[in-house]
């Protein structure tokens, strides 16, 4: 651990029902996220609780969480959710103070949470939404047989026409012929 970090296990998560708790700062230093931090807070807000005709409950499949130190000051955030058609729990998002990263610490203290989570709602998986997960795999984590796939306008980001005739035979993962095509045409 570099002198000026902290040790990440000595910090407390704590589940709250309003993101108002979470410090901007953990929202604004997620790198590529696809939603602003003012949204982000407008989301939370408005699932957090549910209304019914006795008032407001806490959602039981929303997990808003923040990490805190002795003096209860806020030093990370996690949000995941329960996804009860696949009974897994989905990782949305993490966001720690650099100060606690530790050279990967987080990601093993993020693990630890997911797991006991997982097993106290038991939950059959755990998913995490990540943009690194080469990182990820350090650290125990594995790519899904599931992925994430996202709508282009029919064009790759490369500018390439995705109507080449290419059809997929129904498998995810780059182990798809059709897949495997796409990729050898718009890679050379």
């Amino acid at each position: 651990m570099k002198a000026n970090e902290k040790s990440i296990e000595k910090l407390k998560w704590v589940r709250i029902f309003d993101p108002v708790h979470i410090p901007k700062e953990y929202i604004d230093q997620i790198k590529h996220k696809e939603f602003t931090s003012e949204r982000f807070y407008e989301f939370l807000s408005d699932i957090c609780l549910i209304r019914n005709d006795n008032g407001s409950v806490l959602n039981p499949y929303n997990l808003l969480f923040v990490l805190v130190d002795d003096n209860n000051r806020t030093k990370g955030v996690l949000w995941m959710v329960i996804d009860n058609l696949a009974n897994a729990l989905v990782i949305n998002t993490f966001s720690v103070d650099k100060e606690y990263w530790g050279n990967g610490c987080a990601v093993n203290f993020l693990k630890e949470k997911a797991l006991e989570t997982k097993e106290k709602e038991k939950l059959e998986r755990v998913y995490w939404i990540t943009r690194c997960p080469k990182h990820s795999e350090k650290f125990g984590w594995k790519r899904s047989k599931n992925v994430l796939m996202e709508y282009s306008d029919g064009k790759f980001s490369k500018g390439s026409d995705v109507r080449s005739g290419c059809e997929t035979d129904g498998q995810s993962g780059s182990n798809d012929q059709g897949t495997r095509e796409i990729i050898e045409e718009h890679t050379g």
